[in-house]
């Protein structure tokens, strides 16, 4: 039934039928020797009702990892997971699906392997649910490939899919500054106001979004005139105090006689069509659009090209939204909720299950499985293929046709590129954020959970709506999720339309001081954060990385809200309501306690390996310096590059020895690449009591601009020594 193909040592393609080209693969294919097989590792297999099961018989202690934008534990048992992306706003416990597909997944047990399967349409993962020992995958189709990493290390898995699939993308280093949004900044006066406030309060911040409000009638590549007279003059006003402004863009284009993007689609046959040959008509926030056909080269090209809008104005960042691609309703589903609702009025008086079914029908009229299956894409080969059968890559396509045209506009620059729906292989030229999650605590843990997984799954530089994005946040939630997100690569602080704002001034002086402190704590760490993410992106290891894969023993796969930020530091984030503090597991090693969130107030504290109850008031946030590691630090800017950053700290736990290698460049090119980037190697070793202290410089660019160092360097038995270096 499947023909093998060995990639490598380690993994190895079984492909069945003839799959779909999904682009999440880098490795060339084309005509490469397969043989057959008639056996998959691990799996027995099953072909029942045009569907092929692979069924696995777990081991008590058995633990699967990955499957990214998943809801659920860190470990995935006890679930089912079904990958069709989906605009789903309701993010509650029992729901399978989320905006993203990554059938991507790591079985650590009593076998070790890993598993990704390459089918850009519905995949059902049973890991447990069903049957508590099984793991049962269903693939409703006989044109897939499947590949298996055989490897005992984690970490290595992680690596070959990565050879396969491609390093993740880096962005500008201003991306992991703080971010600010709203759902909707309605005015440019409102965006200026906003920025203005951050200035004033003395809160670091980078970024201001403008989402859907900003447009003409809510139709892309617009701008509304009246409520954003100058927007490209707001833009390049706020560039001058370091604040960058980012547009939203979704995919439908509005039904409207003169509109350009959506008479120049029609002329040139650009949108998908239905099974008559006509353009697919569904409704989104304009009412009435069309959707591009992404799949298309020609298409993605044009669309392409009309972000120059943007990047004319000077924007270095996109959102791309709404991609799934999510259909309010279409004219067929709207009709048949008429029909009920008709029914309904005329016999109102014997009225009861038909309540129910037209709640039921109003309810499911959005994202209808049923409208995915109505419309079909043109490929470039001119044949038709019906969009169901490749639904998960629309959005990844949409974000393809930008990054494609950037890399064309300015080919030696980074961008922020942000997509809400995504696949296997969209890590390489973008991430995405965790979508429209609630400002409930629970979202907080589903937050430390997926920032896990999707690390596995190469989204390196990923977070979720700080706050919560649909319902009214409290100031002590936002505060602890703010201290959360300052050890998350993309901090955002994001909140819907009819929410209490979010702005660290919306609430009392206390907790404006609060988070004031916490963003500069995050700016100070942005050395330390930047070299770990390059260092990552370079070694093929996720950024944010479980305790488990790091640390030996079955406690450690228990402990799923704690989490490694890089090499040195552990983050233990408090996120249950009225705590003021939590339980840490520190395995293994010993660890240097920092309980702050004011950069220059350290409390240290070594501790033994153990369970501990750490106490944490709302102004504080638990972190964990492993022991023989360092971190670096600078003083906080108003923004990324603010101006050079000339002297570090250096922080650490040495018992014996210790070596940091930090990294820098120019934060903004690819000139990286040619070797035009700045490592300071530092060394660490105890003698006696006192510590040796080496530090060499790589820099043939000129990059880095530091004169001095100051070490603070903890012994094991909680001494310090503090020095001074000039370089």
């Amino acid at each position: 039934m499947f023909t093998k193909m060995q990639l490598t040592q380690y993994t190895t393609l079984y492909r069945i039928g003839k799959p779909f080209k999904t682009g999440a693969v880098i490795v060339d294919l084309e005509n490469k020797d397969f043989q057959q097989n008639d056996t998959i590792p691990y799996f027995q297999v099953e072909e029942k009702d045009n569907k092929i099961n692979f069924i696995y018989n777990m081991s008590k202690e058995d633990v699967v990892y990955g499957l990214g934008e998943t809801l659920g534990a860190l470990n995935k048992r006890g679930k089912i997971y079904r990958f069709y992306n989906t605009d789903d706003p309701e993010h509650t416990p029992e729901k399978m699906s989320l905006y993203g597909s990554h059938p991507f997944m790591i079985l650590d047990g009593k076998s070790t392997f890993g598993l990704f399967i390459d089918y850009p349409s519905e995949i059902i993962f049973d890991i447990g649910f069903t049957d508590k020992d099984i793991l049962k995958i269903t693939v409703p189709s006989k044109d897939f490939d499947l590949y298996i990493f055989d490897s005992d290390e984690k970490l290595s898995i992680i690596k070959e899919y990565f050879n396969l699939t491609g390093k993740p993308y880096i962005p500008p280093k201003w991306a992991f500054g703080f971010q600010q949004s709203r759902w909707s900044y309605f005015s440019e006066e409102e965006v200026r106001n906003v920025a203005k406030k951050f200035r004033e309060t003395g809160i670091p911040c980078d970024v201001i979004y403008t989402d859907i409000d900003y447009m003409d009638s809510y139709k892309v590549f617009t701008i509304n005139k009246e409520k954003f007279p100058n927007y490209e003059g707001m833009v390049k006003d706020l560039k001058e105090i370091g604040i960058k402004v980012i547009p939203i863009l979704d995919p439908g284009v509005k039904i409207e006689k003169g509109y350009e993007m959506y008479e120049e689609g029609k002329d040139k046959g650009f949108f998908c069509v239905d099974e008559n040959g006509n353009d697919f008509v569904a409704a989104v926030w304009p009412g009435a659009t069309h959707f591009p056909n992404f799949l298309n080269s020609e298409v993605r090209r044009w669309w392409g090209k009309k972000y120059k809008l943007f990047t004319d104005m000077g924007i270095k960042g996109f959102w791309n939204d709404m991609n799934e691609p999510s259909i309010f309703y279409t004219p067929k589903g709207l009709d048949n909720l008429f029909e009920l609702l008709k029914d309904l009025e005329e016999n109102k008086e014997n009225a009861g299950i038909e309540v129910f079914l037209a709640r039921e029908t109003l309810l499911n009229i959005a994202n209808n499985p049923e409208d995915y299956r109505s419309f079909f894409h043109k490929l470039d080969d001119g044949s038709l293929i019906n969009h169901d059968k490749v639904h998960n890559l629309y959005g990844f396509n949409m974000t393809k046709a930008t990054a494609d045209e950037l890399k064309e506009l300015n080919p030696n620059e980074r961008y922020l590129l942000l997509s809400r729906s995504s696949y296997p292989g969209l890590h390489r030229i973008a991430s995405i954020w965790m979508g429209d999650n609630k400002s409930w605590w629970e979202h907080m843990l589903v937050n430390i959970r997926m920032l896990q997984s999707l690390n596995m799954m190469g989204f390196f530089y990923t977070g979720a709506d700080i706050g919560g994005f649909g319902a009214d946040s409290s100031a002590e939630l936002v505060i602890r999720w703010m201290e959360l997100g300052a050890f998350t690569p993309f901090y955002r602080n994001h909140t819907a339309l009819n929410t209490r704002p979010q702005e660290p001034w919306q609430f009392d002086e206390e907790s404006l001081n609060i988070m004031r402190d916490i963003v500069r704590l995050r700016y100070a760490f942005i050395p330390y954060t930047y070299s770990e993410y390059m260092n990552s992106v370079k070694e093929s290891v996720p950024f944010v990385k479980p305790l488990s894969f790091v640390f030996e023993g079955d406690r450690v796969k228990d402990i799923e809200d704690q989490y490694m930020y890089g090499d040195s530091l552990m983050v233990a984030p408090v996120h249950e309501q009225n705590k003021k503090g939590r339980y840490v597991h520190l395995p293994d090693v010993k660890w240097l306690n920092w309980t702050a969130c004011k950069y220059g107030e350290r409390n240290m504290k070594v501790y033994e390996p153990g369970d501990y109850y750490i106490q944490a008031y709302l102004n504080e946030i638990p972190l964990f310096i492993k022991e023989n590691s360092l971190i670096v630090l600078s003083e906080p800017m108003n923004y990324v590059g603010e101006k050079d950053i000339t002297e570090l700290t250096v922080i650490g736990l040495v018992s014996d020895h210790a070596i940091y290698n930090y990294y820098d460049d120019d934060g903004t090119t690819y000139n990286f690449t040619k070797g035009e980037f700045g490592n300071l190697k530092i060394d660490i070793t105890k003698v006696g009591k006192d510590f040796k202290i080496d530090v060499k410089p790589y820099d043939p660019a000129n990059i880095l601009k530091i004169k001095k160092i100051h070490f603070e360097i903890y012994d094991s038995d909680g001494s310090v020594i503090k020095k001074d270096m000039t370089l």
